[in-house]
């Protein structure tokens, strides 16, 4: 920032900066997602993805969606307005953050009928933290003609990612959140030969392979570029390549094991607790480092107020199922688990005022 400040954003030295930026994020999106730059475009956040790709598939009447009721309104959303303006019938399935692995990809099977085309599922639940087995839900939905999208906003920067072990389809994700970098940012994968079937909606030069003033076009086809518009904000981008440099430092194999270490000892304490109930799943691969709870005679939203307030506890209220939320990664500390399970243990005992 201070560099474009100080020479001016259209100077020559810095305009060829910022493509080089450019061209450095979307590579190291590409790193995390364990895919190549040729399949990864850049994005604003994880809905502009998921749209991207709900927008452009071509839809008929008639065609059907099948997402689950522990979803975004990022993914849920669009996949309404999928339903107003084309006829899609969106299939809602009920899935339960203490459902086995197995479970999962026997209700999602058990609702594809001959018109579905596409899931659209988030890797992590953010309500529960109930992490999808993807890989086996990706195989499944193949072998019966049905894509995947992926809404990736609580995995992307907690999990060790390959989109070719998984065999993913589409996969969105943020800059911020787990990945710790600027807000505004993300990335959207779109397997290789699956990109010609997905059309810009909003288009401009990158989406041209050439053009002219005399009537000339050839539409960009195989690029993840078409979707990416005119400019792009480069000190964000050039935040996103500090954050992924950041993690890859520490590895994602360490930053799993660390934060899994966590709310192993966080879950644990919580669910000694009289009064309290832990939501999200225990230890094991539906596992991830969002964990939920309630507490007996406390409304959500009060709880979060008073753990800011007393320890400043950072924490959130979840709607459905209702309850609280904490986000561990592999920064906090043991203490900090530890604090947090000892005042909800004081505030169950006390009860709200």
């Amino acid at each position: 920032v201070r560099y474009e400040n100080d020479e001016g954003p259209t100077c020559p030295p810095v305009f060829e900066l910022h493509k080089a930026i450019r061209v450095a994020a979307r590579a190291d999106f590409a790193t995390m997602l364990g895919a190549t730059p040729e399949e990864t475009t850049l994005t604003s956040n994880t809905t502009h993805g998921l749209n991207l790709v709900l927008s452009g598939l071509d839809w008929r009447a008639g065609d059907e969606l099948i997402t689950d009721d522990l979803e975004h309104s990022s993914g849920l959303v669009p996949a309404y307005y999928l339903r107003e303006r084309h006829g899609v019938n969106v299939k809602i399935v009920h899935l339960n953050a203490l459902d086995s692995a197995d479970t999962v990809v026997d209700k999602l099977e058990q609702a594809i009928t001959s018109r579905t085309r596409l899931f659209v599922l988030s890797h992590i639940m953010y309500t529960t933290g109930l992490c999808i087995p993807l890989a086996d839900i990706n195989k499944m939905a193949h072998a019966k003609g049905v894509q995947v999208l992926v809404d990736a906003a609580q995995s992307l920067g907690q999990l060790p990612l390959d989109m070719k072990a998984m065999d993913c389809d589409y996969y969105a994700g943020p800059g911020h959140k787990w990945l710790l970098g600027p807000e505004g940012t993300g990335a959207l994968y779109i397997r290789r030969d699956l990109l010609p079937s997905v059309t810009p909606i909003a288009v401009a030069g990158r989406s041209a392979l050439s053009h002219d003033h005399a009537g000339n076009f050839e539409p960009a086809i195989d690029t993840p570029e078409k979707f990416e518009l005119t400019s792009a904000n480069g000190p964000m981008l050039a935040g996103v390549s500090a954050a992924v440099a950041f993690l890859q430092g520490i590895g994602m194999d360490n930053i799993e094991g660390r934060w899994r270490d966590l709310t192993e000892r966080l879950r644990q304490r919580l669910a000694a607790i009289p009064g309290v109930a832990v939501t999200s799943p225990a230890a094991g691969p539906t596992a991830s480092g969002l964990v939920t709870w309630t507490v007996d005679g406390w409304e959500p939203r009060s709880l979060v107020e008073v753990l800011w307030q007393q320890e400043k506890i950072n924490i959130r209220a979840v709607g459905y199922p209702p309850g609280v939320r904490a986000s561990v990664d592999f920064f906090n500390s043991e203490d900090e688990m530890d604090l947090v399970a000892d005042t909800v243990r004081k505030l169950a005992a006390k009860g709200p005022e």
